[in-house]
């Protein structure tokens, strides 16, 4: 307890300093503080498992695609473009010089050959033989040649020029030289003369080709790149849940890159990211903006709260960014454990449905940057987190918020399933949708368990801390009802007043009704100054004069709200109490001024409560309520048309005195108003029968006067 004396003292203090603050400028830091996390969150890539994985190494284990893409094939558009360039067929260039030159070395051979056989040096003509031709002849074949005779020698020679000079004549590339050689042979085999001869002739000629036809390398080339450039780039398309890499694998450098592609990537800090970030978080901040200072004042004007639904948004980024990361590393499964419900909850709870509806729509957006765009994430975290922001209010007791989260898990779960089917494999329906139901009970946990936390760090008024507040047992209540008696029966009368009118205008009856309790807690200070708490035909005020008794009597406005903070109530209820007598005047002392005064003019002002007119809608049903309900005490005749003209009049006298001038209540709502205050008066002052034995003589006799003529009017109705 002391721990949380310190805590709310420390709060107060830093609340304090921060009012001197300009509005303007705390909501611009609250809105730059954030902007700056959320930049800072989304623009660095924590590296998951998969960036650990290196080319040519085996994994660890099996990495599977986090979300369906389409990338860049490297290795399949190389082979496919290989493919392109192999089916290019060779560019040739005819050689007009090849058959002569293929001639003029078989001359040239027989010229060595004969040279040999004159001077029997074998060695020469094999060296010239290899200097001639690419296919070098045996030595046996050489000297075959050289133990023919000159005129045998000379008609071989004869008939190998021709052979080569046919083969020759039609189109010989280096590629057919084999084929061409084998043509020359059978040609030769074909001539007339003795076996030995024909071979030799056969070897001579096939060793003599010359290709006729050389490859345009140069040409051939630039078609090859031409048949690569014409092949589009494969795209290849890897499911979520697709296995990438299996365990024990061995990692191509193709794979990493497909790992880099599915994000996983070492940690990063770029400064086109950060860019971009930058920018879509700024529309996004624009945007919020609008809304909130069109449709959500109070809160726009507020930076404390600002600065709350900024803090949700940043704990909620950086929860889905750790998520992603670990659906990416091992399972798609974490990914259905984004806490968005709980940032809907706590919101529907401690503001309202709008801003809790804005907030769900906001975390999609910001699952979207933190997942790459992965549409089912995506649309799981905006279909999930509207439900309960719908379903929740900040009038919701602990019971419906024990129910909500059952109904929440339930819709979590069934939105998992429902996002599972978007992914184009499908896998893990079962899995995710019962991790949905677990994300549902977690968030509701969650939330419910940081509400006191947030309600008491920020000051926001919830129904749960209401209806604390309204126990009897409240030790400020139970003083006054043991200080001033009379202020606490007043008190809980303008309670029912107030909460009767202020449900009927769509108020929040809970705060109404509260706010009644504490509102006069300042007259426990001096108890005996109030009509309420004095005996009959007794009064203070009797030998003071009337501005000493407007002090004390309004003092209690001062010394309520003293106390109301000093036992750190919520904000809105001490502001409330603040301002519910606005800068009423004190009637009763006025007028014993103006008639002490003797003519002489009276300055009304000293006889007003100098605080804040009533700005929100509470706090002007207190105002009236509080009016009514003590002049409807001092009233003799409590018929239903007396205490309707005494609403009436009260109430027109609040409107014309302005006290309503700055309040949220509507002409409609006054109409409302009246007509409530109207049926609780009439319910509570109804008329009551005299029982017998309670009474003087005389009221027993009139008791039963009474009684005889009711049974005597219920005769003649049943005759008639």
């Amino acid at each position: 307890m002391e721990i949380r004396e310190r805590y709310l003292r420390f709060l107060n203090r830093a609340t304090l300093k921060m009012r001197r603050i300009p509005v303007a400028r705390r909501r611009a830091v609250v809105a730059v503080s954030v902007l700056i996390l959320l930049t800072v969150i989304l623009s660095i890539e924590i590296s998951p498992f998969g960036s650990l994985v290196e080319a040519g190494e085996p994994s660890p284990r099996t990495i599977r695609a986090p979300k369906t893409v389409q990338y860049l094939d490297k290795a399949k558009t190389r082979e496919v473009r290989d493919a392109a360039a192999r089916a290019v067929e060779d560019v040739y260039l005819s050689d007009d010089k090849a058959s002569a030159r293929a001639l003029q070395h078989l001359s040239d051979f027989f010229q060595a050959v004969e040279e040999a056989a004159a001077t029997g040096d074998a060695a020469a003509l094999a060296d010239k033989a290899a200097e001639l031709s690419e296919v070098e002849l045996t030595e046996t074949d050489l000297l075959a040649l050289t133990a023919l005779d000159a005129s045998r020698r000379e008609r071989l020679a004869e008939s190998a020029r021709g052979i080569v000079g046919t083969v020759m004549s039609e189109p010989v590339s280096s590629g057919d030289l084999a084929e061409a050689r084998d043509r020359a042979r059978s040609s030769a085999l074909a001539t007339e003369g003795d076996e030995e001869s024909r071979r030799l002739l056969s070897e001579v000629a096939a060793t003599f080709l010359l290709a006729n036809r050389v490859i345009d390398r140069d040409e051939t080339k630039r078609l090859e790149e031409a048949a690569r450039e014409s092949v589009d780039e494969v795209i290849t398309t890897r499911l979520q849940g697709e296995i990438v890499v299996s365990e024990g694998e061995v990692v191509s450098s193709e794979q990493v890159d497909l790992l880099k592609t599915l994000g996983f990537a070492r940690s990063t800090l770029n400064a086109r990211n950060v860019l971009y970030v930058v920018v879509i978080l700024f529309l996004l901040f624009a945007l919020v903006s609008m809304y909130l200072a069109r449709y959500q004042r109070v809160y726009y004007d507020s930076p404390g709260l600002l600065a709350l639904m900024g803090s949700m948004l940043v704990v909620y980024t950086i929860a889905a960014k750790v998520l992603t990361v670990a659906a990416r590393s091992w399972s798609p499964f974490w990914g259905y454990l984004m806490p968005a419900a709980a940032v809907t909850i706590i919101a529907a709870v401690l503001f309202n449905a709008g801003i809790a509806m804005m907030l769900a729509m906001v975390c999609a957006v910001l699952t979207g940057m933190v997942t790459n765009g992965d549409f089912s994430l995506t649309s799981f975290v905006l279909i999930s987190a509207m439900f309960p922001a719908l379903f929740v209010s900040r009038f919701s007791t602990r019971r419906e918020l024990r129910r909500a989260a059952m109904y929440t898990s339930l819709w979590v779960a069934m939105t998992a399933f429902g996002a599972t089917t978007l992914t184009q494999l499908n896998q893990g329906l079962l899995v995710n949708t019962m991790v949905g139901f677990l994300n549902g009970l977690a968030c509701a946990v969650i939330a419910l368990g940081s509400l006191p936390f947030l309600e008491t760090t920020f000051r926001i008024t919830t129904n749960t801390q209401l209806l604390e507040l309204a126990s009897p047992e409240q030790k400020l209540l139970k003083e006054l009802s043991a200080k001033a008696p009379g202020t606490y029966s007043h008190s809980v009368m303008v309670a029912n007043l107030a909460e009767a009118a202020a449900r009927e205008v769509g108020s929040d009856p809970m705060l109404a009704r509260v706010t009644a309790y504490y509102h006069d807690v300042g007259k426990m200070l001096r108890p005996q100054f109030f009509v309420e708490n004095q005996p009959k035909d007794m009064s203070l005020h009797q030998n003071i004069s009337p501005n000493l008794s407007t002090l004390i009597i309004t003092s209690h406005v001062r010394d309520g709200v003293a106390m109301l903070e000093e036992k750190h109530l919520p904000p809105d209820l001490v502001d409330i109490v603040r301002e519910h007598h606005g800068t009423s005047v004190v009637r009763y002392f006025y007028d014993r001024a103006v008639e002490d005064a003797a003519g002489e003019p009276v300055e009304e002002s000293r006889f007003r409560y100098h605080f804040e007119k009533p700005r929100r809608r509470t706090a002007g049903i207190l105002m009236l309520a509080d009016s009514v309900e003590a002049a409807a005490r001092v009233t003799r005749n409590h018929s239903a048309a007396a205490l309707e003209q005494t609403v009436e009049r009260i109430v027109d006298g609040k409107l014309e005195d302005g006290q309503l001038d700055e309040c949220e209540l509507t002409f409609s709502d006054i109409v409302k108003i009246k007509e409530a205050f109207t049926r609780t008066l009439i319910a509570t002052y109804h008329p009551r029968i005299d029982y017998p034995g309670t009474h003087t003589k005389a009221g027993v006799s009139n008791a039963r006067k009474s009684g005889r003529t009711r049974r005597s009017r219920r005769a003649r109705g049943a005759t008639a």
